[in-house]
Protein backbone atom coordinates (compact mmCIF):
# COMPACT_ATOMS: atom_id res chain seq x y z
CA UNK A 1 0.00 0.00 0.00
CA UNK A 2 1.44 3.44 -0.51
CA UNK A 3 0.62 6.22 1.87
CA UNK A 4 0.60 9.44 0.80
CA UNK A 5 1.21 12.27 3.29
CA UNK A 6 -0.98 15.38 3.34
CA UNK A 7 -2.15 17.67 5.39
CA UNK A 8 -5.04 18.47 7.42
CA UNK A 9 -7.78 19.64 5.40
CA UNK A 10 -6.53 18.70 1.88
CA UNK A 11 -7.72 15.79 0.45
CA UNK A 12 -6.82 13.47 -2.88
CA UNK A 13 -8.85 12.37 -5.19
CA UNK A 14 -8.36 9.55 -7.67
CA UNK A 15 -9.96 9.35 -10.89
CA UNK A 16 -10.40 6.00 -12.26
CA UNK A 17 -10.68 5.14 -15.88
CA UNK A 18 -14.50 4.68 -16.90
CA UNK A 19 -15.53 1.01 -17.76
CA UNK A 20 -17.65 -0.81 -20.77
CA UNK A 21 -19.35 1.79 -22.24
CA UNK A 22 -18.95 5.53 -23.76
CA UNK A 23 -21.10 8.69 -22.24
CA UNK A 24 -18.32 9.04 -18.60
CA UNK A 25 -18.16 12.82 -18.07
CA UNK A 26 -14.82 14.35 -19.02
CA UNK A 27 -12.89 17.79 -17.84
CA UNK A 28 -13.94 20.94 -19.27
CA UNK A 29 -11.22 23.59 -21.28
CA UNK A 30 -13.44 26.73 -19.93
CA UNK A 31 -11.76 26.12 -16.66
CA UNK A 32 -14.56 24.66 -14.49
CA UNK A 33 -13.71 21.91 -11.88
CA UNK A 34 -13.11 18.49 -12.70
CA UNK A 35 -15.64 15.59 -11.26
CA UNK A 36 -12.31 14.91 -9.19
CA UNK A 37 -11.78 18.98 -7.81
CA UNK A 38 -15.53 18.65 -7.57
CA UNK A 39 -15.82 15.29 -5.28
CA UNK A 40 -12.45 16.75 -3.44
CA UNK A 41 -14.42 20.09 -2.53
CA UNK A 42 -17.81 18.84 -1.15
CA UNK A 43 -15.12 16.79 1.24
CA UNK A 44 -13.47 19.17 1.85
CA UNK A 45 -16.19 22.21 2.16
CA UNK A 46 -19.78 20.54 2.04
CA UNK A 47 -19.82 22.32 -1.14
CA UNK A 48 -18.75 21.46 -5.12
CA UNK A 49 -17.07 24.94 -5.23
CA UNK A 50 -14.27 26.31 -2.78
CA UNK A 51 -15.13 29.17 -0.51
CA UNK A 52 -13.12 32.56 -1.15
CA UNK A 53 -8.99 32.33 -0.61
CA UNK A 54 -9.36 34.56 2.29
CA UNK A 55 -11.48 31.98 3.73
CA UNK A 56 -9.31 28.97 2.56
CA UNK A 57 -6.77 27.28 5.94
CA UNK A 58 -3.87 29.29 6.55
CA UNK A 59 -0.21 26.53 5.60
CA UNK A 60 1.29 27.66 8.99
CA UNK A 61 -2.13 26.16 10.68
CA UNK A 62 -1.89 22.41 8.68
CA UNK A 63 -1.20 19.45 10.69
CA UNK A 64 0.71 16.89 8.85
CA UNK A 65 -1.12 13.38 8.77
CA UNK A 66 -0.29 10.41 6.75
CA UNK A 67 -3.71 9.40 4.65
CA UNK A 68 -3.96 5.91 2.90
CA UNK A 69 -5.21 5.93 -0.27
CA UNK A 70 -8.64 4.79 -1.26
CA UNK A 71 -8.53 1.04 -3.17
CA UNK A 72 -11.20 -0.04 -5.08
CA UNK A 73 -11.70 -3.83 -4.39
CA UNK A 74 -11.04 -6.90 -6.79
CA UNK A 75 -14.29 -6.78 -8.69
CA UNK A 76 -15.94 -4.01 -6.95
CA UNK A 77 -15.38 -1.49 -10.01
CA UNK A 78 -18.81 -2.17 -11.82
CA UNK A 79 -21.41 -4.09 -11.86
CA UNK A 80 -23.63 -5.12 -14.96
CA UNK A 81 -26.67 -6.58 -15.75
CA UNK A 82 -27.58 -9.31 -18.74
CA UNK A 83 -30.00 -10.20 -20.38
CA UNK A 84 -28.44 -11.88 -22.98
CA UNK A 85 -24.99 -13.90 -23.49
CA UNK A 86 -23.36 -10.67 -26.18
CA UNK A 87 -22.73 -7.03 -25.74
CA UNK A 88 -26.34 -6.68 -27.06
CA UNK A 89 -27.48 -8.02 -24.28
CA UNK A 90 -26.52 -5.63 -21.44
CA UNK A 91 -29.27 -4.44 -20.04
CA UNK A 92 -26.87 -1.71 -17.52
CA UNK A 93 -23.94 -0.84 -15.90
CA UNK A 94 -22.98 0.87 -12.54
CA UNK A 95 -19.86 1.94 -12.07
CA UNK A 96 -17.00 3.63 -9.71
CA UNK A 97 -15.85 7.04 -11.69
CA UNK A 98 -13.67 8.75 -8.57
CA UNK A 99 -12.76 8.04 -5.11
CA UNK A 100 -11.21 10.71 -2.78
CA UNK A 101 -10.71 10.72 1.12
CA UNK A 102 -9.72 13.68 3.69
CA UNK A 103 -7.82 12.70 7.10
CA UNK A 104 -7.97 14.80 9.85
CA UNK A 105 -5.63 14.51 13.10
CA UNK A 106 -7.34 13.74 16.41
CA UNK A 107 -3.97 13.23 18.24
CA UNK A 108 -1.66 10.33 18.30
CA UNK A 109 -1.34 9.19 15.20
CA UNK A 110 -5.18 8.31 15.20
CA UNK A 111 -7.96 10.54 12.41
CA UNK A 112 -11.48 11.24 11.56
CA UNK A 113 -11.94 9.98 7.99
CA UNK A 114 -14.46 11.14 5.00
CA UNK A 115 -14.23 8.89 2.14
CA UNK A 116 -16.09 10.11 -1.09
CA UNK A 117 -17.09 8.36 -4.36
CA UNK A 118 -18.31 8.92 -7.48
CA UNK A 119 -20.12 6.95 -10.00
CA UNK A 120 -22.10 6.45 -13.48
CA UNK A 121 -25.41 4.54 -14.02
CA UNK A 122 -25.34 3.55 -17.82
CA UNK A 123 -27.87 1.59 -19.83
CA UNK A 124 -26.64 -0.87 -22.52
CA UNK A 125 -28.65 -1.78 -25.67
CA UNK A 126 -31.25 -3.68 -23.69
CA UNK A 127 -31.81 -1.29 -21.23
CA UNK A 128 -34.72 0.95 -20.50
CA UNK A 129 -35.88 3.91 -18.14
CA UNK A 130 -35.85 2.80 -14.67
CA UNK A 131 -34.52 3.23 -11.15
CA UNK A 132 -31.00 1.08 -10.68
CA UNK A 133 -29.06 1.15 -7.42
CA UNK A 134 -26.33 -1.13 -5.82
CA UNK A 135 -24.92 -1.74 -2.81
CA UNK A 136 -21.26 0.66 -2.40
CA UNK A 137 -19.09 -0.69 0.76
CA UNK A 138 -16.67 1.12 2.58
CA UNK A 139 -14.17 -0.90 4.50
CA UNK A 140 -11.47 0.74 6.53
CA UNK A 141 -9.01 -1.91 8.41
CA UNK A 142 -5.98 -1.28 10.73
CA UNK A 143 -3.35 -4.19 10.61
CA UNK A 144 -5.99 -6.94 11.23
CA UNK A 145 -8.40 -4.56 13.47
CA UNK A 146 -12.10 -3.55 11.10
CA UNK A 147 -12.47 0.10 12.33
CA UNK A 148 -15.30 0.73 10.12
CA UNK A 149 -17.34 -0.99 7.43
CA UNK A 150 -20.40 1.02 5.72
CA UNK A 151 -22.86 -0.25 3.32
CA UNK A 152 -25.12 2.42 1.49
CA UNK A 153 -27.52 2.53 -1.79
CA UNK A 154 -26.58 4.10 -4.78
CA UNK A 155 -27.60 4.16 -8.03
CA UNK A 156 -30.05 7.15 -10.05
CA UNK A 157 -33.07 7.24 -12.06
CA UNK A 158 -33.00 7.34 -15.78
CA UNK A 159 -35.91 8.94 -17.43
CA UNK A 160 -37.13 7.97 -21.26
CA UNK A 161 -34.73 9.09 -23.60
CA UNK A 162 -31.36 9.35 -21.61
CA UNK A 163 -28.50 6.59 -21.14
CA UNK A 164 -27.39 7.44 -17.98
CA UNK A 165 -26.94 9.36 -15.06
CA UNK A 166 -24.15 10.20 -11.90
CA UNK A 167 -24.31 9.66 -8.38
CA UNK A 168 -21.64 10.54 -5.50
CA UNK A 169 -21.52 9.60 -1.72
CA UNK A 170 -19.43 10.56 1.34
CA UNK A 171 -19.22 8.47 4.14
CA UNK A 172 -17.99 10.83 6.99
CA UNK A 173 -17.65 10.10 11.01
CA UNK A 174 -14.95 7.76 10.39
CA UNK A 175 -12.90 7.49 13.55
CA UNK A 176 -9.51 5.80 12.93
CA UNK A 177 -7.62 5.30 16.73
CA UNK A 178 -3.69 5.70 16.80
CA UNK A 179 -2.07 2.00 16.40
CA UNK A 180 1.30 1.22 14.70
CA UNK A 181 -0.06 -0.74 11.70
CA UNK A 182 -1.08 -0.08 8.32
CA UNK A 183 -4.27 1.49 7.97
CA UNK A 184 -6.43 0.58 3.95
CA UNK A 185 -9.43 1.94 2.83
CA UNK A 186 -11.57 -0.45 0.87
CA UNK A 187 -14.75 0.63 -1.28
CA UNK A 188 -16.42 -1.72 -3.60
CA UNK A 189 -20.16 -2.06 -5.36
CA UNK A 190 -21.91 -5.17 -4.55
CA UNK A 191 -24.79 -6.88 -5.96
CA UNK A 192 -27.55 -4.11 -7.18
CA UNK A 193 -30.46 -4.18 -9.90
CA UNK A 194 -33.21 -2.04 -10.62
CA UNK A 195 -35.08 -1.20 -7.86
CA UNK A 196 -38.32 -0.38 -9.46
CA UNK A 197 -39.35 -1.99 -12.65
CA UNK A 198 -37.38 -1.34 -15.59
CA UNK A 199 -38.98 -1.33 -19.01
CA UNK A 200 -36.78 -2.68 -21.98
CA UNK A 201 -37.08 -0.68 -25.32
CA UNK A 202 -38.35 -2.64 -28.18
CA UNK A 203 -36.47 -3.85 -30.93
Amino acid sequence: MIDQTLTAGRWLALPLLCLGLAGCGSSSSTGEPSAAQKLGNVLMFQSTTPPPVDQLPKDEDDITVVCPEVIVADGGAALRAQSGQDSSGLRYQISITNVARECTPTGNGGFRLKVGVEGRVLLGPAGGAGTYGATLTTTVTRGTSVVARRAARVGGTIPGGQGGTDFSHVEDGIVVPPGQSDVEIIVGLGQGGAVSPARHRRR
